[in-house]
C-alpha cells in the first residue's frame, strides 16, 4: 500500500494532477487492497450453500440425546460408543411414512422433522424424528437382537410345548424389532387390506431340531403368534 502512495506522490510531482484525480486513485488503491485481504482470509469468507445447509440440519442436543439413549437401550452400546452420522431435515407426507410404513396412503397431512442415521457398531440406524423430539421411530427393518428375556422365555416355552422338546433344545437364532402394518400382517394373513393400523413388535427365528420357526410377537408381549407356514414334521 506504501509503495503505492508512493508511486502516485511521484506522478503528481511530475504531471501535477489535479487532487480529485489523486484522491479517486488512492481510494481505487484502497478498495483493491481490501477485497484481496478479504479473499485471502477464510475467516472473512461469506459461508457456502453447503455450510448453511449443514447448520440447518443440526438437532438439538436435547434431541441427540434422547436418540443415542433410544439406541444404547436397544443395542446395548453405551452412548459414548455411538455417533450421529448423517441429519438431514425432512418434511414426512404424513404419519404413515414417518413410521416407516411400507403401504401407506397418499394422504398429506405433514410432520416437520429429521432422518437421522447412528453408527451402532457396524451398522447404520436409521430413525425419524418429529421437530419436537417427542416422537423418535427406529427403522424397523434394523435388528437390534434386544428382545427382551420375558419374550423371549414366552416364544420358548410356546415352541417348546409345540414340539414337545425341552426349553433348552431350543435357541432363538434372529429376533428383529418391526412395526406390522395392521393386525392381519402380524397374524401372518396372506390376503391383507391396506389398512394402516401398526402393531409395533418383534419377527422371531427360533431353531427347533433342523427347523426354522417364525414369530411374530407384539411390543408387550401379549400376543405370541407362530406362523402357520412353518414346516411340518
Amino acid at each position: 500500500m506504501k509503495s503505492i502512495i508512493k508511486l502516485l506522490t511521484q506522478i503528481n510531482s511530475t504531471r501535477k494532477l489535479p487532487q480529485g484525480i489523486i484522491l479517486t486513485l488512492v481510494l481505487t488503491s484502497l478498495l483493491a487492497c481490501g477485497m484481496g485481504i478479504t479473499n485471502n482470509n477464510p475467516s472473512l469468507a461469506v459461508p457456502n450453500t453447503e455450510q448453511r445447509q449443514t447448520s440447518q440440519n443440526n438437532l438439538p442436543k436435547s434431541i441427540s440425546r434422547k436418540l443415542l439413549l433410544d439406541a444404547s437401550k436397544r443395542s446395548g452400546v453405551k452412548t459414548r460408543d455411538l455417533k450421529i452420522t448423517q441429519v438431514t431435515t425432512k418434511t414426512f407426507s404424513n404419519p404413515c411414512a414417518f413410521q416407516f410404513g411400507e403401504i401407506c396412503t397418499r394422504e398429506y397431512r405433514p410432520i416437520q422433522g429429521w432422518e437421522v442415521v447412528v453408527k451402532v457398531k457396524n451398522q447404520s440406524w436409521t430413525y425419524h424424528v418429529n421437530k419436537s423430539g417427542s416422537q423418535i421411530i427406529l427403522d424397523p427393518k434394523v435388528s437390534t437382537n434386544q428382545l427382551p428375556k420375558s419374550i423371549a422365555d414366552k416364544v420358548l416355552r410356546d415352541a417348546a410345548q409345540r414340539s414337545g422338546l425341552p426349553i433348552n433344545a431350543i435357541k432363538i437364532t434372529q429376533s428383529t424389532q418391526k412395526t406390522f402394518s395392521n393386525a392381519c400382517v402380524f397374524n401372518f394373513g396372506e390376503i391383507c387390506t391396506q389398512q394402516y393400523d401398526p402393531v409395533e413388535g418383534w419377527a422371531v427365528s427360533v431353531k427347533v431340531k433342523n427347523q426354522s420357526w417364525t414369530y411374530h410377537v407384539d411390543k408387550s408381549g401379549s400376543s405370541v403368534v407362530l406362523d402357520p407356514n412353518r414346516p411340518k414334521n
